[in-house]
């Protein structure tokens, strides 16, 4: 078999240039769809600072995981007070995070309403704060203070519906270009 010249492989393309605009299309579609498919989730974050009357007993990676507790978590479903909402979908939409070589702590929520993620997030914080507040036992005296509410996502988590399109629509015309380069039977071959 003879090697391919750049020449050869551009002029075997662009006598297929359906396959190649088939294939684009067809990818464009492909991530429309998926992007209309797949959920719509807003992101919303609560920011608290951690305090003690030691603050170097204070271990933020602690403090995150209690954030995200059962005992917390049940606090803040009954602050939210919707009945279709599960203590389980509320876990799996709570996150909190210690900002690193701070006393700050990420509570973030996430739901499919920007409002519910706005109130998910505050519950959340002020529930970690409750919870805080009446278990001083449970190690050193912490205390704490949301110094930046949850705010209103303006914009979705994910790419967006240009992005996925545009990416999709790139692999449609990459799985399209080799069909389109592939060689053309000779006249002698079909004959035959």
């Amino acid at each position: 078999m003879e090697p391919l010249t750049l020449t050869e492989l551009i002029a075997r393309t662009t006598h297929r240039w359906r396959t190649l605009v088939a294939g684009l299309l067809i990818g464009t579609g492909v991530g429309v769809a998926a992007h209309l498919a797949m959920p719509t989730r807003f992101e919303a974050v609560a920011v608290l600072r951690v305090d003690a009357a030691d603050p170097s007993v204070i271990d933020m990676t602690a403090e995150a995981a209690v954030a995200t507790s059962r005992r917390v978590t049940a606090e803040a479903l009954d602050a939210i007070g919707d009945r279709r909402l599960t203590i389980q979908e509320l876990e799996d939409a709570a996150s909190a995070s210690a900002v690193p070589d701070s006393r700050l702590l990420r509570v973030g929520y996430v739901d499919d309403r920007p409002q519910g993620a706005t109130r998910g997030a505050d519950a959340v914080a002020q529930a970690y704060l409750a919870v805080r507040a009446v278990e001083p036992g449970a190690g050193p005296a912490v205390t704490g203070v949301v110094v930046d509410p949850a705010r209103r996502p303006m914009s979705p988590l994910g790419p967006g519906a240009g992005p996925t399109a545009l990416g999709c629509g790139v692999l449609g015309l990459l799985v399209a270009a080799p069909v389109a380069a592939r060689p053309t039977p000779s006249r002698a071959a079909r004959a035959s």
